[in-house]
């Protein structure tokens, strides 16, 4: 008989990020997409098993994927309603100027 496999769910309740596994945002990119075990990590969110190479797309909080404002040229989290991208250290820059604090308060 081959290794045995053991699998914890957390509960709905359970507010978790990706810092409190072993890894971080900026590492994801160097995990590999394919490996030929069942060794790992995986994320799941609704019944749906995320790759690594998918979470560059999603929310680093609630795993949703991200929206894009091309008024103010930055990603966000509709869910969370909250920007994904900081403002940029230009003063002068007409993307980030009008910039409301929440993305729910963009007219789009």
């Amino acid at each position: 008989m081959g290794e045995k496999r053991f699998f914890y769910l957390d509960p709905d309740d359970r507010k978790w990020k990706i810092e409190d596994t072993d890894y971080n945002w900026e590492t994801i990119v160097d995990i590999p997409e394919k490996t030929n075990t069942l060794e790992g990590t995986f994320l799941l969110k609704d019944g749906q098993v995320f790759e690594w190479s998918e979470l560059l797309s999603r929310c680093m909080v609630c795993l949703d994927l991200l929206s894009y404002n091309e008024e103010h040229d930055s990603e966000f989290c509709a869910a969370c309603d909250e920007w994904r991208e900081d403002s940029c250290s230009d003063p002068n820059c007409e993307y980030c100027l009008a910039r409301p604090k929440k993305p729910s308060d963009c007219d789009q």
